[in-house]
């Protein structure tokens, strides 16, 4: 018996790349948590809050580290501009993805090792290297997502999708409405497991987690483009 059509993410030509992207936006609640928690409250991925507590850093609120602000900043606009380059040189979004990742993956990697080795202190040099590196993965992450273009899914500031969600409520469609609702919902996941993580186990433990997401999402974009994607360009 038929049970209608079935409920997507996006439009058809997109495939599972809305579902790849929403394990992207579940790693920045992790990563997010990880640098707020443990870096000096400073966002390493959602650079609309960074940009906000430089403000307060300038403003010389004593929570908040101006230098490492300002150099997550540049960070994520020196992964973002890389990730350009990289655009410009690999053809389809599937291909483009799984080298993003593989990047993102090896960088995070660094962060690992550097907090397992020397536990985050805030305003330490260790501590300022991981931002930094973990900022410059987060740019690439940014940038990719931006060029895959599935609507409301650019992985990391979810303020249009939620204003989305309530505003267009009896214009949009119901994909629209459930990838806009994933969306938030997959944000803030990450952000309490990364959260529960970074409290109980340390920093380690949640970049282990946003490891494993990484290798998961780079596999299955590797084994879809092996055997013909399901998406198109």
């Amino acid at each position: 018996m038929s049970t209608g059509p079935r409920l997507r993410l996006a439009e058809e030509r997109h495939g599972s790349l809305p579902v790849l992207l929403l394990v992207l936006t579940l790693v920045t609640g992790v990563i997010d948590a990880i640098s707020i928690l443990t870096f000096g409250r400073v966002f390493v991925a959602n650079m609309t809050g960074n940009v906000v507590v430089t403000g307060f850093a300038i403003a010389g609120v004593p929570e908040f580290s101006l230098r490492t602000s300002l150099a997550v900043l540049a960070a994520f606009l020196v992964g973002a501009t890389a990730e350009g380059f990289l655009i410009d040189r690999i053809d389809g979004r599937g291909g483009l993805l799984r080298a993003a990742v593989l990047i993102e993956w090896v960088l995070l990697a660094v962060c690992f090792v550097l907090v397992l080795v020397h536990p985050p202190v805030v305003d330490s040099a260790s501590t300022l290297a991981a931002a930094v590196i973990a900022a410059v993965a987060m740019g690439i992450q940014n940038a990719v997502a931006r060029r895959i273009g599935v609507p409301d899914l650019n992985t990391s500031v979810i303020s249009m999708s939620m204003t989305g969600l309530v505003a267009d409520r009896t214009h949009s469609t119901r994909e629209a409405a459930l990838r806009r609702a994933l969306a938030v919902l997959s944000l803030l996941v990450g952000a309490f497991v990364g959260a529960v993580l970074v409290r109980t186990l340390g920093a380690a433990a949640a970049f282990g987690l946003i490891l494993a997401l990484l290798a998961a999402v780079g596999l299955t974009a590797h084994t879809l483009l092996r055997r013909g994607p399901d998406w198109e360009g």
